[in-house]
């Protein structure tokens, strides 16, 4: 099992005898909460669990436990490694010992049914009660626990560790929201593209230099925001029936897999239309739907037809859109404070707003979008960059 993090004190004699004490806990969720034991005595969070008794499998102690505990029963295929802490310090009753608990941590599912608790004299005692809370939430209340009769250790080893949940249960979330809105997309073919563009994204990375790259920019993450971006292009479109859905929707999730391809005399465009082709060859695609996606891709990154050919193709000019939308506004926002952060660490709230004037501020002023629906969205860009500028500036006015 992975380990979360340590907890050694180093306060003991090395040499010491070693009181092991291994010990395990559950972690619950449901709708975004998990499910906690509250001390209404000294007002902190612990998961459910506890110590594992002699000859006592990891799962035969967390059913016990949490029965106990919660009067939920977990079921037993539904039990999940997630990470486990390691205690180390003096041990308080033998000080010439070594107190060591190893704590695991599993993720369980439980039964609907809730029973009645059992709980021990001095669980009781403290008014053990359970609560399912917000993982934050249950996180600040540990970390503002100050009763002198609380072990404090652990009351802060189960904050670190609801920290680490909030973490896992958002990205879960996150990651769920985002297959439910490419599933919506409307081709189940979509996924294994995107998971394609993944991989090739994912090999050695290219030489070009970017001023992205200094914040983990993520070309993956811009293909997905491309792509949600053109859907809510055609979604606004007056001319729905000049365009190409599935074509553009193809073409958004391979306009940039060519970034990390090298090929002397090739624009990253360019070079993504092999990578293109042979996919939707792979994957049997009509020869002219292939070559019509191939020039998509390829031509992508010629913005400057967007004013000076009033005959472009609509399609093309659909992901040229997309594409300049990403990158923008909030995003660009942030963008722009993360890279001043980056190059300097001691930068102000001042520092912050001069970059974003010289960039994303200054780029929103002149829009560069053609179609009526590309328009109102960049209008609305604008808008919250403005406003958000505006605000700053008086914010930091002396």
């Amino acid at each position: 099992m992975r380990i979360l993090f340590d907890m050694d004190k180093k306060d003991y004699n090395p040499d010491g005898k070693v009181f092991s004490r291994p010990s395990v806990r559950a972690v619950i969720s449901r709708d975004g909460k998990v499910l906690l034991v509250y001390s209404k005595k000294y007002n902190y969070f612990k998961f459910p669990g506890g110590g594992i008794e002699e000859k006592e499998s990891h799962s035969e102690a967390l059913a016990r436990e949490v029965q106990e505990e919660t009067g939920y029963r977990i079921i037993p295929d539904g039990v999940e490694e997630f990470g486990k802490v390691i205690r180390k310090q003096r041990d308080s009753l033998k000080p010439d010992c070594i107190f060591l608990q190893e704590n695991y941590y599993y993720m369980c599912r439980i039964e609907e049914e809730c029973g009645e608790t059992r709980l021990d004299d001095y669980e009781a005692e403290e008014g053990f009660t359970p609560v399912w809370m917000d993982p934050f939430d249950a996180s600040h209340c540990n970390r503002y626990c100050n009763s002198e009769d609380v072990d404090h250790d652990m009351v802060m080893r189960e904050a670190r560790v609801l920290d680490l949940v909030d973490t896992e249960l958002r990205k879960k979330s996150w990651e769920e929201h985002e297959r439910e809105t490419i599933n919506k997309l409307g081709n189940p073919e979509y996924a294994e593209m995107l998971k394609y563009v993944e991989g090739v994204l994912s090999e050695v990375p290219s030489e070009r230099v970017e001023a992205k790259t200094s914040i983990n920019y993520s070309r993956f993450e811009h293909i997905k925001h491309v792509l949600g971006w053109a859907k809510r292009l055609y979604d606004l479109a007056d001319n729905k029936d000049e365009l190409r859905y599935d074509d553009i929707m193809i073409a958004s999730i391979f306009h940039d897999v060519g970034r990390n391809v090298n090929i002397k005399g090739l624009s990253h465009a360019e070079a993504g239309i092999p990578l293109t082709r042979e996919y939707l060859e792979k994957h049997g695609y009509p020869k002219e739907r292939i070559e019509y996606i191939c020039s998509l891709v390829g031509q992508h990154s010629d913005k400057w037809k967007m004013k000076n050919n009033q005959d472009l193709d609509k399609n093309l000019l659909l992901l040229m859109e997309a594409d300049l939308l990403d990158d923008m506004g909030a995003l660009g926002i942030i963008m722009d404070s993360m890279i001043v952060m980056k190059r300097n660490p001691e930068a102000v709230f001042k520092d912050c707003l001069n970059h974003i004037e010289r960039f994303t501020y200054r780029q929103m002023q002149d829009n560069p979008m053609v179609s009526a629906a590309g328009i109102k969205l960049w209008n609305e860009k604008t808008a919250l960059t403005n406003a958000f500028v505006e605000s700053l500036r008086a914010d930091l006015i002396l």
